[in-house]
């Protein structure tokens, strides 16, 4: 035993204790399980083996080799010291078999499965046989969140594992379903699941992405007859023929929310009426794109459409985007009129307008602090501000290009920002080649700290110059890319300029954005992306 250990085990119980809390659990399970007795036996202390997450620590390891080593220590010498005390395990496609058939987890009531292959969720759900069952009267709470959607008929499979997970687990209060991938995901569909044989009699928290509003309306008509939360993506906000038949699920409902990434013209034939109904909410959380209004969703509107019925109401959260086509010339309102109307109630906001001309115009609104981790597309003339929990955003503008100050801005406001997705063919009028004196030079660097996914299929070939090129563009994490082939070999000389390569060295997924079922890449693609090969061209995706 080296003189560091003789040290810590000299310390007092309460001394080690209060110092390991500080520590991230796994950790000390990792590192301390199995060193002596006394290390051993703090380690297992319940503080840190009531809840293990696996994910984390294993992720961060690049070498295949290296993460099996973890995950066999934990199976081999941790989790068998400890089982009896586990009440709750987050794992994900490489730990899930390995974890659940090895242990006898008594107390095991929560459980999370990330990073799972649809196909894999598939058999594991689906398969009477499968080490899940084991645990189907003891699981009351569940998160499930696949990826990889990459065959067919993957929204009919994803339903069938949806569907399944309430036959299996008999009393789960809590479920949470969902996809990790931003740009592929397959929304599960409820309207043919008959409400006789999909249903639960203890679900009161649950957490889905439907393909229809009617899929929405099905999760009120009966078969969920406990639910107090429902949150709810919604792909497409289509007119409806659903009748909600069981008012009294709605009207009892505590918290709901609802997001819908695509444009709809139904907020006030179908959203407005359904959450009217909803007169005991205390949470209410709306993310919406509404599009052939003549008027502008503002703070009067909704607290007279909505929210006067909700006397209970205690927390609003809104991102509303109202795009209008028939505004009467003489009552275009302002920003500042449009925040006036929030005052009276007493919510927190901000917004700003973009007027194509005197009767079209689009008004973004949206509630403050912001904890949303998605944000509806923003324009130039979006005013800023800080927004630590939005993780994706997209940026638009029809009327302007975005010049070097939009981005600079848009990394300030969004300093955790993790995929960027740019929609402009205006061309920039300032370009991004600039020779900054030695004393102002840092005036021009912009920096994404935490840039994963970058997007361009949709912007002109300035941005991909500016965002690739420049080398005051700092994007230190960027490691995926969407991008027009010729545009990227344009902008790199045929994938030999140096001002690029240093980004394009590290990228490890790559999607194309051609019409050619096959590309043809130059030579010198696969040495200038070197971490591409590193991978393998399965990571080369053609959309």
């Amino acid at each position: 035993m080296n003189h560091s250990t003789v040290s810590i085990s000299a310390l007092s119980d309460e001394m080690l204790l209060t110092i390991l809390m500080k520590l991230n659990n796994v950790d000390v399970l990792y590192s301390l399980i199995g060193v002596n007795k006394k290390l051993d036996q703090l380690a297992r202390d319940i503080t840190f083996t009531r809840s293990i997450d696996l994910v984390k620590i294993l992720s961060n390891k690049k070498s295949k080799s290296k993460t099996k080593s973890i995950l066999d220590r934990f199976c081999f010498d941790i989790i068998p010291r400890i089982q009896h005390n586990i009440e709750s395990l987050t794992l994900d496609r490489l730990s899930i078999g390995r974890v659940l058939c090895i242990g006898n987890y008594l107390k095991l009531w929560k459980l999370t499965l990330v990073n799972l292959p649809l196909k894999m969720a598939c058999h594991i759900f689906n398969d009477e046989s499968s080490f899940i069952h084991m645990f189907k009267h003891q699981i009351l709470h569940l998160i499930i969140k696949t990826n990889h959607i990459k065959f067919s008929k993957k929204k009919h499979v994803a339903t069938n594992v949806f569907a399944n997970i309430f036959n299996i687990f008999t009393n789960l209060n809590h479920f949470e379903f969902g996809f990790e991938d931003h740009f592929e995901y397959s929304p599960v569909s409820l309207i043919n699941l008959s409400s006789t044989i999909f249903y639960s009699t203890s679900i009161n928290y649950l957490n889905v992405t439907v393909q229809y509003f009617n899929d929405c309306l099905c999760l009120f008509d009966g078969r969920f007859n406990q639910l107090h939360t429902v949150i709810v993506k919604v792909e497409i906000i289509e007119n409806s023929s659903q009748i909600i038949n069981n008012k009294k699920i709605v009207s009892n409902l505590k918290c709901f929310s609802l997001f819908s990434p695509d444009e709809t013209i139904e907020y006030d034939s179908q959203i407005v009426p359904l959450l009217q109904q909803m007169s005991q909410l205390e949470k209410l959380t709306l993310s919406l794109d509404v599009i052939n209004r003549t008027s502008f969703i503002d703070g009067t509107q909704l607290y007279n459409d909505i929210l006067k019925n909700m006397s209970h109401l205690q927390s609003f959260i809104f991102d509303i985007v109202t795009a209008c086509f028939q505004l009467k010339a003489e009552l275009l309102p302002s920003c500042n009129d449009i925040r006036r109307t929030f005052i009276q109630s007493g919510y927190h906001m901000d917004c700003y307008i973009d007027y194509y001309n005197s009767e079209e115009g689009r008004c973004h609104i949206y509630s403050l602090p912001f904890n949303m981790e998605h944000m509806h597309a923003i324009t130039n003339n979006f005013p800023g501000g800080l927004f630590m929990n939005v993780r994706r955003l997209f940026v638009t503008d029809s009327l302007h290009p975005f010049e070097h100050y939009f981005f600079a801005r848009i990394s300030l406001s969004f300093p955790l920002l993790i995929s960027l997705e740019i929609s402009n063919r205006h061309s920039q009028k300032k370009k991004f080649i600039h020779q900054p004196s030695e004393l102002d030079q840092t005036s021009f660097i912009i920096i994404y700290p935490h840039l994963v996914e970058l997007s361009f299929f949709l912007g002109n070939i300035d941005y991909v110059k500016q965002f690739l090129l420049d080398s005051n563009m700092r994007l230190p994490r960027l490691n995926k890319l969407h991008v027009n082939y010729d545009e990227l070999k344009c902008i790199t000389n045929n994938f030999t300029n140096a001002a690029a390569h240093a980004k394009c060295a590290k990228l490890k997924h790559i999607t194309f954005d051609t019409t050619e079922t096959k590309l043809v890449y130059s030579k010198n693609f696969f040495l200038y992306c070197s971490s591409l090969e590193k991978y393998g061209t399965r990571n080369i995706f053609l959309t």
